[in-house]
């Protein structure tokens, strides 16, 4: 073998022996195995956490929907063993209840179209109460002997029953104020969230819906429509409230020193403001800016506040978000922000703009002003019973936030209660009772026609009601939207 063949076959082998000794493939071809390993491992981890995600949203939030979803086949199933449960007020009145009627189980409502909205129908789908208590109306808990003997006799089991928060006297008093008039109404207890009444203008015949189906869906006045949780409008000079607010929070030692002299209309940035039909207010403060709802001052007030703070303030009322209740509800729309514009600051700041909400989100915010700040979600139902009268489940109030503070809230009810006592909303005053409110008049398009708000609070011996009225097309909130907001007062107090 040649001396050069001989090295080579030395190297070789040295390192042959070397490899041997480290083992560098072997441990190369073992490092990349565990590399793939730990991304799979990885990737099976992701796909687990992502499944536990699911699952806890699907039973926290998705399951509910399932469950009352008309379309859910077990539900469908349900109603061949199970007699639905009745719908009942909170003054024990039946609201709906199935009945037999030639052989056939038809759905009843007593008071007609008054409930329509709320309660909701039972035909060619669900909606309102109907809809959204689907599950307890079609489940049975009435005693193990009571349902054997029933299955035993071919007869169904009876649902359980809805017990609501809604009065019947509350609720004809805003229908019957509402007659004539679209709109909606809401009444509600600000210290608990108990929905008291809810109507909503133009109705319908729940008991008619099938024979009626076509002119219901077809119909330009959207008469299945729910005005109260999902007609969106500009909130008017009641968004007023939301300005003064963050005005007193940012000026705390010199917010009374606020003056401002109205001639009836201003200029800011490329816009010209009027006050509404062109009054001159004079010279006013702050109060007196609320009193006579002063769309000069307010804009000018604007000019002086951080648009970040101010969008903030507005949001934790609820503006841009969606009022949590167990009802189809829209989310109201708001854009403001700390970059803005001035024309834009001009128009939010006296509720026009962009800015859309619906009756019940007012509602909350009066509310929220009501309860020294406190917040609670609304609700419809009280409690679900069985046949016997047991209680099932039962609704326990719960706070969503505190926007304002107790002192922010007894400064406003000041500047509110001069609003009825001497101001644009003195046709909802009483002497009966302590009534503070605002009302609004809010422009909907270019030839200025305004939609008539006012929402406001009524107080007397411990008990208060928040009421939140929205007439469209009703021109002036203290001529046309106050006067409803008194009868349902006066019929809560009665």
């Amino acid at each position: 073998m040649s001396v050069l063949k001989r090295k080579k076959h030395k190297d070789s082998k040295i390192q042959k022996s070397m490899q041997a000794q480290t083992g560098e493939p072997g441990l190369k071809k073992k490092r990349k195995a565990n590399r793939q390993i730990l991304q799979i491992t990885y990737i099976f981890v992701g796909l687990f956490l992502v499944l536990i995600g699911y699952i806890v949203y699907f039973v926290a939030v998705k399951s509910k929907d399932v469950i009352t979803d008309p379309h859910n086949l077990r539900l469908q199933e349900m109603e061949k063993y199970v007699m639905r449960g009745k719908i009942i007020s909170s003054d024990d009145k039946v609201l709906a209840q199935t009945v037999t009627e030639n052989g056939e189980e038809v759905r009843d409502y007593p008071y007609n179209r008054m409930f329509a909205h709320v309660v909701g129908y039972h035909d060619k789908g669900k909606s309102g109460l109907e809809s959204k208590c689907n599950f307890d109306l079609l489940t049975s808990n009435a005693n193990l002997l009571s349902q054997f003997t029933s299955n035993i006799q071919g007869e169904k089991s009876i649902g359980d029953n809805v017990y609501t928060t809604l009065d019947t006297g509350v609720q004809e008093a805003a229908y019957n104020a509402l007659q004539g008039k679209q709109g909606a109404v809401v009444a509600m207890d600000p210290e608990s969230g108990k929905i008291y009444a809810m109507v909503s203008k133009p109705d319908y015949r729940p008991g008619l819906v099938k024979e009626n189906w076509t002119e219901l869906n077809t119909s330009e006045s959207s008469l299945l429509l729910n005005r109260a949780t999902q007609g969106l409008y500009p909130p008017g000079s009641t968004f007023k409230v939301v300005t003064a607010l963050e005005y007193m929070r940012e000026h705390k030692k010199d917010y009374k020193k606020f003056t401002y002299r109205c001639t009836g209309y201003t200029t800011i940035g490329s816009l010209k403001i009027h006050c509404y039909g062109g009054e001159a207010h004079g010279t006013v403060d702050l109060e007196e800016a609320v009193e006579k709802s002063c769309n000069c001052a307010f804009v000018h007030m604007a000019e002086e506040l951080d648009q970040g703070d101010f969008a903030s303030l507005a949001q934790d009322l609820l503006y841009d978000s969606r009022v949590p209740i167990n009802l189809l509800a829209n989310k109201s729309r708001f854009s403001f922000d700390k970059d803005s514009g001035i024309n834009e600051l001009a128009h939010t700041a006296i509720g026009q703009g962009k800015t859309l909400i619906t009756p019940l989100q007012n509602a909350m915010v009066m509310s929220a002003i009501a309860n020294d700040g406190k917040m609670m979600q609304p609700y419809l139902v009280e409690n679900v019973k069985n046949i016997d009268g047991g209680v099932i489940k039962e609704t326990k109030t719960e706070e969503i936030g505190d926007p304002l503070s107790a002192d922010e809230c007894q400064v406003l009810k000041k500047m509110l209660r001069k609003v009825v006592t001497n101001g644009t909303g003195i046709r909802a005053y009483s002497s009966e009772y302590y009534v503070y409110g605002k009302t609004g008049s809010a422009e909907y398009n270019s030839e200025k026609d305004s939609h008539a708000w006012f929402i406001g609070c009524a107080e007397k011996n411990g008990k208060k009601i928040v009421v939140s009225v929205l007439v469209e097309d009703g021109d002036s909130g203290g001529r046309v939207a106050a006067p409803i907001a008194d009868k349902v007062f006066r019929a809560f107090f009665q």
